[in-house]
Protein backbone atom coordinates (compact mmCIF):
# COMPACT_ATOMS: atom_id res chain seq x y z
CA UNK A 1 0.00 0.00 0.00
CA UNK A 2 3.02 2.19 0.53
CA UNK A 3 4.07 1.74 -3.05
CA UNK A 4 2.05 4.77 -4.52
CA UNK A 5 3.62 7.30 -1.67
CA UNK A 6 7.57 6.06 -1.95
CA UNK A 7 7.33 7.24 -5.89
CA UNK A 8 6.22 10.06 -5.14
CA UNK A 9 8.38 10.78 -2.76
CA UNK A 10 11.33 9.75 -4.67
CA UNK A 11 10.42 12.72 -7.18
CA UNK A 12 12.48 16.28 -7.15
CA UNK A 13 9.67 18.88 -5.59
CA UNK A 14 8.50 21.94 -7.54
CA UNK A 15 6.80 24.66 -5.78
CA UNK A 16 3.57 25.81 -6.73
CA UNK A 17 5.15 29.03 -8.34
CA UNK A 18 6.88 26.87 -10.78
CA UNK A 19 3.69 24.57 -11.40
CA UNK A 20 1.87 27.60 -12.36
CA UNK A 21 4.44 28.79 -14.69
CA UNK A 22 5.24 25.37 -16.06
CA UNK A 23 1.96 24.07 -16.35
CA UNK A 24 -0.81 26.15 -15.33
CA UNK A 25 -3.50 24.97 -17.91
CA UNK A 26 -6.39 26.62 -17.69
CA UNK A 27 -7.25 25.53 -21.31
CA UNK A 28 -6.83 21.89 -21.72
CA UNK A 29 -7.49 18.51 -22.38
CA UNK A 30 -8.10 16.11 -19.51
CA UNK A 31 -8.23 12.49 -19.92
CA UNK A 32 -9.24 10.44 -16.54
CA UNK A 33 -8.98 7.08 -15.52
CA UNK A 34 -9.43 4.62 -12.22
CA UNK A 35 -5.64 3.07 -11.47
CA UNK A 36 -4.82 0.72 -9.31
CA UNK A 37 -2.08 1.73 -6.90
CA UNK A 38 0.89 -0.18 -7.45
CA UNK A 39 0.30 -0.08 -11.27
CA UNK A 40 0.13 3.54 -10.97
CA UNK A 41 3.18 3.48 -8.87
CA UNK A 42 5.22 1.65 -11.59
CA UNK A 43 4.24 3.75 -14.48
CA UNK A 44 5.41 7.16 -12.14
CA UNK A 45 9.40 5.46 -11.93
CA UNK A 46 9.43 4.46 -15.32
CA UNK A 47 8.42 8.57 -16.54
CA UNK A 48 11.01 10.37 -18.44
CA UNK A 49 11.56 14.11 -19.07
CA UNK A 50 12.18 15.16 -15.29
CA UNK A 51 8.95 14.43 -13.03
CA UNK A 52 8.30 16.77 -10.58
CA UNK A 53 5.84 16.36 -7.51
CA UNK A 54 4.19 19.26 -6.03
CA UNK A 55 5.26 20.00 -2.57
CA UNK A 56 4.06 22.75 -0.40
CA UNK A 57 4.98 23.52 3.33
CA UNK A 58 6.50 19.59 3.07
CA UNK A 59 3.72 17.79 1.64
CA UNK A 60 3.21 16.15 -1.42
CA UNK A 61 -0.75 15.14 -0.77
CA UNK A 62 -3.30 17.54 -0.07
CA UNK A 63 -7.17 17.41 1.19
CA UNK A 64 -9.84 18.90 -0.97
CA UNK A 65 -13.43 19.73 -0.73
CA UNK A 66 -15.72 20.83 -3.50
CA UNK A 67 -19.11 22.21 -3.39
CA UNK A 68 -21.21 21.82 -6.58
CA UNK A 69 -23.81 23.89 -7.67
CA UNK A 70 -26.34 23.17 -10.32
CA UNK A 71 -30.29 24.16 -10.83
CA UNK A 72 -33.50 22.15 -9.46
CA UNK A 73 -34.03 20.62 -12.39
CA UNK A 74 -30.01 19.40 -12.97
CA UNK A 75 -29.36 21.74 -16.15
CA UNK A 76 -25.51 21.16 -15.43
CA UNK A 77 -25.64 17.61 -15.01
CA UNK A 78 -27.97 17.19 -17.98
CA UNK A 79 -25.73 18.99 -20.41
CA UNK A 80 -23.23 16.44 -19.35
CA UNK A 81 -25.08 13.25 -19.79
CA UNK A 82 -26.55 14.55 -22.62
CA UNK A 83 -23.20 15.51 -24.57
CA UNK A 84 -23.77 19.12 -25.42
CA UNK A 85 -21.00 20.41 -27.11
CA UNK A 86 -21.47 23.47 -24.52
CA UNK A 87 -21.09 22.54 -21.00
CA UNK A 88 -20.68 23.68 -17.90
CA UNK A 89 -19.87 22.99 -14.13
CA UNK A 90 -20.17 25.86 -11.48
CA UNK A 91 -17.98 24.60 -7.87
CA UNK A 92 -16.49 25.96 -4.79
CA UNK A 93 -13.33 24.35 -4.45
CA UNK A 94 -11.37 24.47 -1.00
CA UNK A 95 -7.80 23.91 -0.12
CA UNK A 96 -8.18 22.41 2.84
CA UNK A 97 -4.35 22.77 3.83
CA UNK A 98 -4.14 26.26 3.68
CA UNK A 99 -7.89 27.30 3.85
CA UNK A 100 -7.88 29.26 0.53
CA UNK A 101 -10.77 28.87 -1.51
CA UNK A 102 -12.21 29.51 -5.06
CA UNK A 103 -15.28 29.46 -7.30
CA UNK A 104 -14.83 28.10 -10.27
CA UNK A 105 -16.68 27.48 -13.67
CA UNK A 106 -15.49 25.21 -15.71
CA UNK A 107 -16.69 24.88 -19.04
CA UNK A 108 -16.38 22.28 -22.20
CA UNK A 109 -16.67 23.27 -25.87
CA UNK A 110 -15.04 23.40 -29.43
CA UNK A 111 -12.51 20.32 -29.65
CA UNK A 112 -13.08 18.64 -26.17
CA UNK A 113 -10.83 21.45 -24.32
CA UNK A 114 -11.59 22.32 -21.05
CA UNK A 115 -11.61 25.88 -19.41
CA UNK A 116 -11.03 27.09 -16.58
CA UNK A 117 -12.17 30.54 -14.22
CA UNK A 118 -11.72 31.06 -11.12
CA UNK A 119 -12.26 33.83 -8.39
CA UNK A 120 -11.17 34.22 -4.87
CA UNK A 121 -13.96 33.38 -2.54
CA UNK A 122 -14.55 33.11 1.28
CA UNK A 123 -13.83 29.66 2.62
CA UNK A 124 -16.64 30.15 5.10
CA UNK A 125 -19.13 29.91 2.54
CA UNK A 126 -17.61 27.63 0.57
CA UNK A 127 -21.53 26.63 0.26
CA UNK A 128 -22.89 29.56 -0.66
CA UNK A 129 -21.92 31.66 -4.16
CA UNK A 130 -23.07 34.91 -2.82
CA UNK A 131 -23.18 38.59 -4.91
CA UNK A 132 -20.24 38.79 -6.17
CA UNK A 133 -20.05 35.00 -7.16
CA UNK A 134 -23.60 34.98 -8.75
CA UNK A 135 -22.28 37.84 -11.13
CA UNK A 136 -19.11 35.88 -12.03
CA UNK A 137 -21.00 32.92 -12.83
CA UNK A 138 -23.79 34.72 -14.54
CA UNK A 139 -21.46 36.35 -16.73
CA UNK A 140 -20.45 32.90 -17.95
CA UNK A 141 -23.58 31.07 -17.33
CA UNK A 142 -26.25 33.85 -18.29
CA UNK A 143 -29.94 33.18 -16.59
CA UNK A 144 -28.76 29.95 -15.34
CA UNK A 145 -27.27 31.58 -13.04
CA UNK A 146 -29.68 32.87 -10.48
CA UNK A 147 -31.25 29.39 -10.52
CA UNK A 148 -28.06 27.57 -8.98
CA UNK A 149 -27.98 26.16 -4.88
CA UNK A 150 -25.54 23.73 -3.72
CA UNK A 151 -26.26 19.65 -4.79
CA UNK A 152 -23.48 18.09 -2.97
CA UNK A 153 -19.75 17.84 -2.05
CA UNK A 154 -16.85 16.01 -2.59
CA UNK A 155 -13.64 15.22 -0.61
CA UNK A 156 -10.02 13.14 -1.65
CA UNK A 157 -7.01 13.84 -1.44
CA UNK A 158 -4.82 15.12 -4.51
CA UNK A 159 -0.78 14.76 -5.30
CA UNK A 160 0.08 16.75 -8.45
CA UNK A 161 2.73 15.74 -11.05
CA UNK A 162 4.55 18.24 -13.36
CA UNK A 163 6.71 16.97 -16.56
CA UNK A 164 7.46 19.33 -18.86
CA UNK A 165 4.03 21.70 -19.78
CA UNK A 166 1.73 18.73 -18.45
CA UNK A 167 0.00 18.14 -15.53
CA UNK A 168 -1.35 14.51 -13.90
CA UNK A 169 -3.25 14.48 -10.78
CA UNK A 170 -3.61 11.89 -8.66
CA UNK A 171 -6.63 11.58 -6.33
CA UNK A 172 -7.28 9.46 -3.55
CA UNK A 173 -9.89 8.40 -1.07
CA UNK A 174 -12.66 9.90 -2.98
CA UNK A 175 -15.86 10.84 -0.63
CA UNK A 176 -19.32 12.29 -2.06
CA UNK A 177 -21.77 13.77 0.45
CA UNK A 178 -25.39 15.15 -0.15
CA UNK A 179 -27.75 16.05 3.30
CA UNK A 180 -25.73 13.55 5.66
CA UNK A 181 -25.29 10.55 2.91
CA UNK A 182 -21.94 9.47 2.13
CA UNK A 183 -20.81 7.33 -0.60
CA UNK A 184 -16.79 6.46 -0.44
CA UNK A 185 -14.47 4.03 -2.86
CA UNK A 186 -13.03 3.18 -4.63
CA UNK A 187 -9.32 1.87 -3.59
CA UNK A 188 -8.19 2.87 -6.77
CA UNK A 189 -6.76 6.24 -7.89
CA UNK A 190 -8.61 8.49 -9.94
CA UNK A 191 -5.93 10.14 -12.34
CA UNK A 192 -6.17 12.79 -14.55
CA UNK A 193 -3.65 13.81 -17.44
CA UNK A 194 -3.86 17.16 -18.26
CA UNK A 195 -2.40 18.26 -21.58
CA UNK A 196 -2.39 21.41 -23.91
CA UNK A 197 -3.70 18.38 -26.78
CA UNK A 198 -1.79 15.60 -27.61
CA UNK A 199 -1.96 12.57 -25.20
CA UNK A 200 0.85 12.24 -22.57
CA UNK A 201 3.55 9.69 -21.79
CA UNK A 202 1.18 8.52 -18.73
CA UNK A 203 -1.56 8.20 -21.34
CA UNK A 204 0.54 6.27 -23.59
CA UNK A 205 1.71 3.99 -20.37
CA UNK A 206 -2.03 3.31 -18.65
CA UNK A 207 -3.29 2.61 -23.26
CA UNK A 208 -0.41 -0.17 -23.04
CA UNK A 209 -1.61 -1.52 -19.75
CA UNK A 210 -5.20 -1.92 -20.72
CA UNK A 211 -6.27 1.05 -18.90
CA UNK A 212 -8.97 3.17 -20.55
CA UNK A 213 -9.90 6.74 -20.18
CA UNK A 214 -13.63 7.13 -18.63
CA UNK A 215 -15.35 9.81 -19.86
CA UNK A 216 -16.70 10.90 -16.65
CA UNK A 217 -16.30 13.58 -14.16
CA UNK A 218 -16.79 13.25 -10.53
CA UNK A 219 -19.40 15.60 -10.03
CA UNK A 220 -21.93 13.24 -12.19
CA UNK A 221 -20.57 10.12 -11.06
CA UNK A 222 -21.29 11.92 -7.65
CA UNK A 223 -24.54 13.39 -8.46
CA UNK A 224 -25.27 9.81 -9.83
CA UNK A 225 -24.55 8.06 -6.89
CA UNK A 226 -26.31 10.26 -4.93
CA UNK A 227 -29.64 11.05 -6.69
CA UNK A 228 -31.50 8.07 -7.80
CA UNK A 229 -33.43 9.59 -10.50
CA UNK A 230 -30.33 10.74 -12.32
CA UNK A 231 -29.09 7.23 -12.73
CA UNK A 232 -29.64 6.31 -16.70
CA UNK A 233 -26.52 7.29 -18.21
CA UNK A 234 -23.52 6.09 -19.39
CA UNK A 235 -21.39 5.73 -16.02
CA UNK A 236 -23.28 3.20 -14.98
CA UNK A 237 -20.82 0.95 -15.59
CA UNK A 238 -18.54 2.75 -13.70
CA UNK A 239 -20.75 2.74 -10.63
CA UNK A 240 -21.00 -1.44 -10.61
CA UNK A 241 -17.77 -1.51 -11.33
CA UNK A 242 -16.10 0.46 -8.82
CA UNK A 243 -19.06 0.83 -6.21
CA UNK A 244 -20.49 -2.73 -6.66
CA UNK A 245 -23.88 -1.47 -7.32
CA UNK A 246 -26.30 -4.25 -8.50
CA UNK A 247 -26.54 -4.52 -12.45
CA UNK A 248 -30.92 -4.19 -11.77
Amino acid sequence: MNALPDALDALPPISLAELEDAAELLNRVDRKYFVPRRVLAAAITRLSGRPRALEIAGRRTFRYATTYFDTPSFTLYRQHAQRRRHRFKVRTRTYSDSGACRLEVKSKGLRGLTVKERIPHDPNRSGALGAAGRTFVAGRLGEDAALLHPVLDTFYRRSTIVVGDQRLTLDVDLAFERNGCRIAGPDDVLVETKTSGGASELDRMLLHAGIRPHSVSKYCLAASLLYPQLRGHDWVRLRRRYWGEPSS
